[in-house]
């Protein structure tokens, strides 16, 4: 991962983990241990974007198996349009992160608050 973009949260991790381990936070070890937990974060995002994809993809193959032949031309195209989508998608459009940025502490925690949100409002509307 060439280039690691350190966000505050991998800031705190470092500085939280160091006090933890009782290990002296200079500025070199934060640094370096930031680099570190940045780039850990991101392989797992990307590896976990990838899965999702991934998993996307085959529920719309399976589906796909199921619906197209009682479907019109219209739908399956359309289907298929959507599939091509998904499937296509990079991992960066995926993650819709910016890069080269890095978030503050405020833009993380907004981003937490509005996942939490929706999740709340997707269950509230599944147990109508």
């Amino acid at each position: 991962m060439g280039e690691s973009q350190c966000w505050e949260v991998d800031r705190l991790a470092a500085r939280t983990l160091l006090d933890r381990l009782k290990i002296e936070a200079t500025p070199a070890t934060v640094e370096q241990l930031e680099i570190g937990l940045a780039e850990h974060r991101r392989n797992s995002e990307v590896w976990v974007a990838g899965r999702v994809q991934s998993r996307c993809v085959k529920e719309l193959e399976d589906r796909s198996m199921q619906d197209f032949t009682r479907m019109d031309d219209n739908w399956r195209n359309g289907f298929m349009a959507a599939e091509e989508i998904v499937a296509t998608l990079s991992i960066d459009a995926l993650l819709d992160q910016p890069r080269g940025e890095a978030r503050s502490k405020g833009e993380v925690l907004r981003s937490m608050v509005r996942d939490a949100r929706k999740r709340s409002a997707l269950v509230e509307r599944r147990t109508r």
